[in-house]
């Protein structure tokens, strides 16, 4: 069935024209979303505890009546509660705070009319024997079908208990492969958004939360491909192995998932907010001291550069990359663009707003240290250290 999935994908690419007018019908105006704000900061979010209801969710062992959709209720709210604590002018939205049943697209449409700034879907994961464990962080994509399709599958899955699903969604069957196909349709906007967050909370299972962490990957979840804004599906680590079931189930361990989620969400709201803010860019600089060179005196500096983009496909032959000399990278299934290297952010703030301007919207200043990629806050206080001598 994958390779049916693969080559139909490839199919796709060669008949681009057909189904982007099948796309197209698909694809229904709601999806679009116009922000005129001039607010840059995180305002809205928007907690979906996945199932619910009918819907168990994953049923782990069997040797506890709590399932999926109790868990994921549990560390949602527990989210929510740490998120409006430290930051109570953020407006937090569940899709759902007891055990309903919602459908999928329910749940979409609850952060679409809400304008919400992130969308975060809480899960636990399954499989068919108990030794597989650890947490898996997700954004939309369609790299790497094969190894993800079956957790999507799954997932997706929850369409079949809604009455009516087939008009619903417009003919999309979790279990046939043509149906993920349009998928790839859906644009990525909001994609370089999603891997900043994504990666934070990776990295918070990993270190601090001392869990399992699966890493970042790419599967075609129907509840996060509809979403107008930055979105993530997490599964929060295996109800089917016993170990990890009963810390799952524990109230330490959904207050250890939670906070880690949390600390990822505060690095990425400051994050996010830095780098909208132009207040900051009082400098200037010539058009041609944009790309500063690495030289051996920069290599134990703080590098600051202006991140362009995030595609699912190398851009280095599109017509607006060939105006710019830009950096690629690969990882995760995603190709990366940078622009400029500075030793002084506020040089990179202004490059920043004349990527902008020039079309790209989303781009934003990142760090390094080292050839390690570190945090803009990490960034100015080792800044600091190091200008005085520490």
């Amino acid at each position: 069935m994958f390779s049916k999935i693969t080559k139909l994908y490839h199919i796709f690419f060669r008949n681009v024209l057909t189904l982007f007018l099948f796309g197209f019908f698909f694809i229904n105006s709601s999806f679009l979303k116009i922000d005129n704000s001039t607010d840059n900061s995180i305002r809205t979010i928007v907690i979906d505890p996945g199932h619910g209801g009918k819907d168990s969710g994953t049923m782990g062992t069997k040797r506890f009546n709590i399932y999926e959709k109790h868990v994921a209720l549990d560390v949602s709210i527990k989210l929510g509660e740490y998120i409006k604590s430290e930051f109570p002018e953020i407006n937090v939205i569940y899709t759902r705070k007891n055990d309903v049943f919602l459908k999928l697209n329910e749940r979409t449409e609850i952060a679409n009319s809400s304008n919400a700034d992130l969308f975060i879907s809480i899960h636990c994961d399954g499989f068919t024997n108990p030794n597989p464990s650890g947490a898996s962080v997700f954004v939309m994509g369609m790299s790497k079908l094969k190894e993800n399709m079956d957790v999507a599958m799954r997932e997706n899955a929850a369409i079949y208990l809604e009455d009516n699903y087939k008009k619903t969604y417009d003919g999309f069957d979790p279990k046939s492969p043509e149906s993920y196909i349009v998928f790839s349709l859906m644009q990525n906007t909001y994609l370089n958004q999603s891997l900043m967050f994504a990666e934070e909370v990776e990295k918070e299972f990993s270190t601090r939360a001392k869990r399992k962490s699966r890493g970042v990957k790419q599967a075609p979840f129907y509840v996060i491909s509809r979403t107008n804004m930055p979105s993530v599906l997490i599964e929060c680590g295996f109800l089917t192995n016993p170990k990890e079931e009963e810390y799952l189930h524990s109230k330490s361990g959904q207050e250890y998932i939670a906070s880690a989620i949390f600390r990822a969400f505060k690095k990425y709201k400051l994050s996010f907010e830095e780098n909208n803010d132009t207040s900051k860019s009082i400098t200037k600089i010539k058009k041609n001291d944009h790309v500063e060179l690495f030289n051996d005196k920069s290599q134990n500096k703080i590098l600051y550069k202006v991140q362009i983009g995030t595609y699912l496909k190398s851009m280095l032959n599109d017509v607006s990359f060939k105006k710019i000399k830009c950096e690629e990278t690969f990882s995760n299934g995603t190709f990366k663009y940078y622009v400029g290297s500075f030793i002084d952010k506020a040089q990179a703030d202004i490059l920043k707003n004349d990527m902008r301007k020039t079309g790209f919207q989303g781009a934003f200043v990142v760090a390094f240290h080292k050839d390690k990629r570190i945090s803009i806050k990490e960034a100015l206080d080792l800044q600091m250290k190091i200008n005085n001598h520490e």
